[in-house]
């Protein structure tokens, strides 16, 4: 199953809805699941389901064999966190889909990193990458919890 998000971000993403179109037309895909927030363009032959619940949310990416994303932390980090093959596709400010493009820099971050595929021109030509595709293992977190549990500890002292 292919799992495509776009967030719940108030902001059109029709240009990523429609490379969706044209890559199950390309390749004959048949199960893709959108979850496609306020996105208007519905493309042919993908279910797609507006806003979902996080639980159900989690299902669809722990039960995804691809995962393609906006290039919104939440969905990339909770991909990359259980192992999926993830193409990011970065919202641009000359589309209006975003105010700037600081997702074009975690994209391009993360994929350097072999994370994930970065799709934002094309998800079609990196498809073709994705059976040699092995994302690196999630080898990050977040110690700020922690850090901040160590300040208030001295401060406290």
């Amino acid at each position: 199953m292919i799992f495509v998000t776009l967030g719940t971000q108030a902001k059109d993403f029709s240009r990523l809805m429609k490379m969706v179109e044209d890559l199950v037309r390309e390749y004959g895909l048949k199960d893709v699941i959108a979850q496609t927030g306020h996105t208007q363009y519905i493309p042919q032959n993908v279910k797609c389901i507006p806003f979902v619940p996080v639980d159900q949310y989690e299902e669809y990416v722990s039960n995804a064999d691809v995962i393609i994303a906006h290039a919104g932390t939440g969905a990339l980090f909770s991909s990359i966190k259980k192992g999926k093959k993830v193409i990011a596709v970065a919202r641009l400010a000359k589309y209006g889909e975003m105010v700037n493009d600081h997702q074009t820099e975690i994209v391009r971050k993360l994929a350097g990193e072999g994370y994930i595929l970065d799709g934002t021109n094309s998800i079609i030509d990196v498809w073709k990458q994705l059976d040699t595709f092995s994302p690196r293992p999630c080898d990050f977190e977040c110690t700020l919890p922690q850090e901040i549990g160590k300040q208030i500890d001295e401060w406290l002292k």
